[in-house]
């Protein structure tokens, strides 16, 4: 078969571990690189590549996706292979499919994140890395335990502390889980449960993490006016701890705010200088994506999507709810709704056919059409859509951005929220073209040879997983492009354009992308594989060693 040896022969390699780009051709056989080097010679049984005027890159991982569902859905993470991503990390900002409990409210509040659950439920953590070990997913797959359905199904949907016997349970849970091969916890603090954990509950959770060296991954609580305190609290649990924290994607939200980065870079600078092994996700958009409850104040979500229903139902708690959306908040949370604005809210994945012409607009404008507030109207579009519609939210420092993704120790990830049909946000199909083409060649923000190190054996090392580079004994995750068309193609007006210059993705050398016409489109069809990870590596150098 004509992956099992091939000769990728007279094009230019990035080869992932931050070398400069050079001319070399790549040797595969048995699903592995087993020569790189110059001029080599085509040997008896191998397929020839021609790649004249090419450059071969490793595989992108997907540090930050949303893809726990999505990867037992048929066709669903084209958009990751369409951009030459074979790795995702699942779990990010405490989402995730399990633990999972019937009827137990998890699934109508994650939907607008994860999109449509799997028909399975997982009561524990290890059966859902079973069934993805089971399936022959579309991609290589780590998983992150996500913080909110570990916490649901020990005490469910409500906003309260966790007491002492419930902590135990929790960190007993996710003791098994990283185990048995999590790469880590996963937080998402700005999100009902898990804004509602409390310190004790986070320390023995971070100490589970630390035990078993693996990473804890944080949404953290406010990315706005309140963005260094949360930060603080974030660095004083992997202090306290002794685990290793990375950020998901850091950056400062409200215009009011923006500015700030250089301080937030110099205050992780200094962590890390203490020892703390902090390292963070970015991606290259100002614009973010999530669910739309999130707008509400957080003892809506009190029990999840069920609660929120309710208090837009119940015209008192209705009230209240829309005077505290239009008032800054005094809490740790961020109100997004006043910082922002609601001309910089875009509302997407509508289910009503008479709605979905609002695809994609700002909510300023729909409630102009509708001729109410904009309050009024998100709260009457969400009741229509029981609950479950997401939010694009223009409310980033592109400054801020091009300096975190100038750090060296923050890795690429998507955000994307995955659907099949309907508006999304771009980068769901281009942030990793977006990253080298825009803010590496065009902008020279930084390198491409680092920017590629950091989309592939980087942060592969950082959660413990090998490959990422293409050197003899490494996977054969490769994709080839052409340098001089290369460049993404969505836009927020057409979101699904896929990547342009990208001419094959393989995944342990079998190719992957483009999609034949014969090939199968079942969720079970794919070459990827489950990553169990043991310990990760530290991101510090040498003689930081932090507190054991």
């Amino acid at each position: 078969m004509m992956h099992d040896r091939q000769l990728i022969r007279g094009g230019d390699l990035l080869d992932g571990t931050g070398r400069p780009r050079r001319r070399a051709d790549v040797r595969i056989a048995g699903g592995r690189v087993v020569e790189v080097g110059t001029d080599l010679s085509l040997t008896e049984g191998e397929t020839l590549r021609d790649t004249t005027g090419r450059l071969l890159l490793p595989g992108f991982i997907d540090v930050h996706s949303h893809d726990d569902a999505a990867l037992l859905r048929p066709r669903a993470l084209d958009p990751k292979l369409s951009q030459g991503v074979t790795a995702t990390i699942v779990g990010n900002c405490g989402h995730g499919c399990a633990p999972s409990v019937a009827g137990g409210g998890l699934e109508d509040y994650a939907r607008p994140v994860l999109g449509p659950f799997p028909e399975q439920v997982f009561p524990r953590f290890t059966d859902y890395l079973d069934v993805v070990e089971r399936s022959a997913t579309a991609l290589d797959v780590i998983a992150l335990v996500p913080h909110a359905p570990l916490r649901a199904s020990v005490m469910g949907m409500e906003q309260k502390p966790a007491d002492a016997v419930q902590i135990r349970e929790m960190a007993a849970h996710l003791d098994e889980a990283l185990s048995a091969g999590a790469a880590g916890l996963s937080l998402g603090l700005m999100y009902s449960p898990g804004s509602a954990a409390g310190r004790d509950e986070l320390l023995a959770l971070a100490r589970v993490v630390a035990r078993r060296g693996k990473v804890l991954v944080a949404h953290i609580r406010n990315e706005g006016g309140r963005l260094e305190g949360s930060l603080e609290e974030f660095l004083a649990l992997g202090r306290d701890a002794g685990c290793a924290l990375h950020i998901s994607h850091l950056k400062v939200t409200g215009a009011a705010n923006f500015g700030t980065m250089p301080r937030i870079i110099d205050r992780l600078e200094a962590a890390r200088a203490e020892g703390i092994d902090v390292t963070a996700d970015v991606y290259p958009y100002t614009a973010g994506s999530t669910t739309a409850s999130t707008l509400f104040p957080s003892w809506t979500t009190d029990r999840g999507t069920d609660s929120l229903l309710e208090v837009l139902t119940d015209p008192d708690a209705r009230s209240r709810a829309l005077e505290e959306m239009r008032t800054p908040w005094d809490g740790p949370l961020e109100n997004q709704f006043t910082s922002v604005g609601p001309e910089a809210i875009l509302l997407a994945g509508f289910s009503d056919p008479q709605a979905q012409a609002f695809d994609g607009r700002a909510l300023a404008d729909i409630a102009a059409e509708r001729g109410e507030d904009p309050a009024e109207a998100l709260a009457d579009l969400l009741l229509a859509e029981d609950g479950v519609l997401t939010i694009i939210v223009h409310h980033s420092d592109p400054q801020g951005m091009r300096e975190v993704l100038s750090w060296p120790h923050a890795f690429l990830g998507s955000d994307g929220l995955p659907r099949e049909e309907g508006y999304v946000h771009p980068r769901l199909f281009g942030t990793f073209p977006r990253a080298l083409s825009t803010y590496a060649w065009a902008e020279g923000v930084v390198p491409a040879e680092e920017v590629v190190r950091r989309m592939t054996s980087a942060p592969r090392a950082r959660f413990g997983v090998a490959g990422g580079s293409i050197v003899p004994g490494a996977p054969a995750d490769l994709q080839i492009i052409d340098p001089a068309t290369y460049m993404d193609r969505a836009d927020y007006q057409n979101p699904r354009r896929e990547t342009q210059g990208l001419d094959a993705v393989l995944l342990g050398g079998r190719p992957v992308w483009p999609r034949r016409p014969e090939a199968p489109g079942d969720a079970g069809s794919g070459s990827g594989q489950l990553h169990r990870t043991g310990p990760v590596g530290r991101s510090l150098p040498s003689g930081r060693t932090g507190d054991e």
